[in-house]
């Protein structure tokens, strides 16, 4: 039994093979005879028919156009449409339609078969008839084709079927750039109706791409930026490819001369891709903000403007280099659709948000340019189009460009008002300092008046102290020659004692009034008591005090013996004191001075309205010496900024200890304090200064000897503490001390600093 297993399996699998070949055959039999058949498109009177694309078969055939056999055509294999857009695949070779329509209604009916299709290389369409075509639309007659697509705007032919009638339709043609035909079959109702919807779009696009338009010029013509030339040109191209598309131009104008009419095209296209790549570099500044991307755009630019070129003598062309042209077109406007985005959101990003409808405009176009390129082209046969949406979408696109153009003119205006409002505003802060510099020039000279007033009344009343004096001087002298046993001794003790006091009162008021409004850092130091500094401050102001009720104390603790200038010193202390009576209301001021760790410290309290904080931190770091406490009281405000400078060229410090509402304190420190001077030869004080050369300047012989030939730092020793005297040795030496002379001397700062610390 064995051996009849295999002689079972070879005759089981014959027969397997036996009914798959029958299969086989019987499919390809199907094909065949399905292919032999046409599906027939039923109509119905008054309705439009179904979409075409499932009824309609195809054939490719390439050579030379001539008449078709309708035997030949249905013998021959034929090809269905795949999707739903009537697409039959990439361009230039014959391609010859079929369709079978019957009417199905019990009434006669009539329909427009349209093709959609205004330019086209060749054209014919057929009935068959008895088993013949006869032809009925004739695009190669330029006088057919003007009446048909006159009447229609497209390659169309009335279809009139009696009840249950059948007809079959074959079209013929040729193109070179798009095998896409929207076959459709409409009642007259909707088809005039969507000619008149359709001249009603392209007309509401071309009036709104026209006003953008004349708008772009009209910026143009106002600001000279050229952007809105580029762009008006654009829109231009834009019109004119809106009116070309639908068309028109090709109907009225071109209808028989299709390759112009593809020539038309192509330049139409590719002057819209260049004049807004042009816009998009001037208007963006490509070449300064994006120097990478502006390349690629001139190149573009370029390359469009050489297809452009090319276009007049398409006619002449092979037929190769006619597909050329017409893909580089193509080409040229994707590729700018596709770049433009980019360099939209670029700007965005860059430039500001406000440029979001540049973005927004160029994308929605690039997206439909690829999008229909790919279509147009038959690269997929089963993408639908609408190139009706064209024109909404490049007017949608050149709205946001404008738009984009106007937010950034607005900004740029915002921008603008800003910046004048800035200027202004510093103009105005200008013009204040300039009226504060010019108020204080008048304070200032006002000031300086009532200075040299001031001065020239105390030098009036220092010669007439000087006189009184003299008188005392005179008396004393009478009085001891008359006695000569000294009975009035003590009168005239009295008499001396008071004409010195009442000399060095004089002698410190006229020097400080002669140096008030000098500032040559050049410093007279002498020793003179605490009393001898407060008390003629005390003597100037407590009348002044006394008119706006107020108390001035003068106190010192303890004998003070204070080595420093004595004129500046007490000018110093008249600004701080004549603050304080300005900005005192009620209550009173006082001064008071002792002696802490041989230094000198001088309080100064008052019971004003005080200094915010900020101005007391400013005077006491010293970066603002001209500054008002309060701009309500007449004044320069430089008062505590000279008496600080004076200060500190005596080596001092001046302190704004606490300032409220209650009132100010101030506190100085002065160095070379002692309690007593002790008296010194000018030999031995000349002796203890290593690094100085001491000359007598009252011995004039030996001053002007010694001060030829000194080298180093020279001071000078003197009685007569001067303004005259102060200014002559100013030049000639870096240091005056007033006698007699005191060993405490040697103890100021000053005599171990150079003149740089000094000034």
């Amino acid at each position: 039994m064995a051996h009849l297993l295999p002689a079972r399996r070879g005759v089981l699998m014959k027969f397997l093979y036996a009914i798959l070949g029958l299969l086989v055959l019987l499919a390809a039999q199907a094909a065949r005879a399905e292919a032999g058949q046409l599906p027939v498109l039923e109509l119905r009177a008054h309705e439009d028919a179904p979409p075409l694309a499932p009824f309609v078969r195809f054939a490719k055939r390439p050579g030379e156009t001539r008449a078709p056999q309708l035997t030949r055509i249905l013998a021959g294999p034929l090809q269905r449409i795949e999707g739903p857009t009537i697409h039959f695949g990439p361009p230039g070779t014959r391609t010859v339609v079929l369709l079978k329509v019957r009417n199905a209604s019990s009434e006669q009916g009539s329909w427009i078969l349209s093709t959609g299709r205004g330019s086209l290389k060749h054209f014919r369409l057929y009935e068959a008839q008895g088993g013949r075509l006869s032809l009925i639309v004739d695009g190669t007659d330029s006088e057919a084709a003007r009446r048909n697509l006159g009447t229609y705007q497209a390659f169309s032919q009335e279809l009139v079927l009696a009840p249950r009638q059948e007809k079959l339709v074959a079209i013929e043609f040729v193109s070179e750039n798009s095998t896409y035909m929207p076959l459709r079959i409409q009642s007259y109702g909707s088809f005039f109706k969507e000619r008149r919807a359709n001249i009603s779009m392209v007309s509401g696009v071309v009036v709104g791409a026209l006003i953008l338009l004349l708008l772009n010029f009209l910026f143009f013509s106002i600001t000279g930026f050229r952007e809105f030339l580029w762009l008006a040109v654009a829109e231009a191209f834009f019109a004119l490819n809106t009116v070309h598309s639908e068309g028109y131009i090709t109907i009225f104008f071109l209808y028989d001369q299709p390759q112009t009419g593809v020539a038309v095209e192509d330049f139409i296209k590719c002057g819209f891709a260049a004049s807004m790549a042009q816009f998009c570099r001037s208007f963006v500044n490509t070449q300064v903000n994006f120097p990478k991307r502006d390349m690629a755009l001139k190149a573009l630019v370029l390359f469009a403007v050489g297809v452009m070129l090319l276009q007049p003598g398409l006619a002449a062309y092979p037929a190769g280099m006619r597909f050329f042209l017409h893909l580089s077109g193509w080409l040229v406007a994707v590729a700018v659709a596709l770049f433009l985005p980019f360099v939209g959101y670029a700007a965005m990003r860059q430039l500001g948000y406000q440029l979001w409808p540049l973005f927004v405009g160029w994308a929605s176009l690039a997206l439909f340019i690829i999008y229909a390129a790919i279509a147009s082209m038959g690269v997929f046969t089963w993408l639908p189009i609408n190139w009706h949406l064209a024109g909404p979408v490049g007017l949608f696109e050149s709205v946001m460009v404008t738009l984009a153009l106007g937010l950034n003119l607005k900004k740029i205006q915002q921008e603008k008002i800003a910046a004048d409002a800035n200027y202004a505003r510093s103009l105005s802060e200008r013009l204040e300092m300039s009226e504060q510099a010019k108020r204080l020039v008048e304070e200032k000279a006002s000031a300086l008046e009532t200075v040299y007033s001031q001065n020239a009344l105390l030098h009036a009343s220092g010669h007439d102290s000087r006189q009184v004096i003299l008188a005392l001087n005179s008396a004393v002298d009478v009085l001891k020659r008359r006695d000569g046993a000294g009975a009035d001794r003590g009168l005239v003790e009295m008499l001396e004692s008071s004409a010195s006091y009442l000399n060095e009162i004089v002698s410190t008021t006229i020097s400080g009034a002669n140096i008030a409004t000098g500032d040559s850092g050049f410093v007279a130091l002498s020793s003179f008591s605490g009393h001898a500094l407060v008390e003629p401050l005390s003597m100037m102001f407590k009348t002044l005090f006394a008119g706006k009720k107020l108390s001035l104390d003068v106190r010192v603790e303890g004998d003070i013996t204070i080595i420093s200038d004595k004129p500046l010193l007490m000018r110093a202390l008249a600004n701080l004191l004549s603050n304080s009576y300005k900005f005192t209301q009620r209550g009173g001021a006082s001064i008071a001075l002792s002696l802490s760790g041989g230094q000198a410290a001088i309080v100064i309290r008052d019971s004003g309205s005080g200094m915010p904080a900020e101005v007391v931190a400013a005077l006491n770091s010293g970066t603002e010496t001209r500054i008002r406490a309060d701009e309500k009281v007449q004044g320069t405000g430089s008062g505590f900024g000279s008496a600080r400078r004076i200060i500190h060229r005596l080596h001092g410090t001046l302190q704004i200890e606490s300032s409220t509402a209650e009132g100010t304190q101030i506190r100085i420190l002065l160095p070379a304090a002692f309690a007593t001077a002790t008296p010194v030869s000018i030999e031995a004080l000349r002796a203890q200064l290593k690094d100085w050369t001491l000359l007598d300047f009252d011995d004039r012989p030996s001053f002007e000897a010694g001060l030829a030939g000194v080298e180093g730092r020279v001071a000078a020793l003197t009685y007569d503490d001067t303004t005259v005297t102060r200014g002559r040795l100013s030049e000639l030496v870096d240091l005056v001390a007033i006698k007699p002379p005191c060993r405490e001397l040697l103890a100021h700062p000053l005599f171990a600093a150079d003149r740089s610390e000094q000034i």
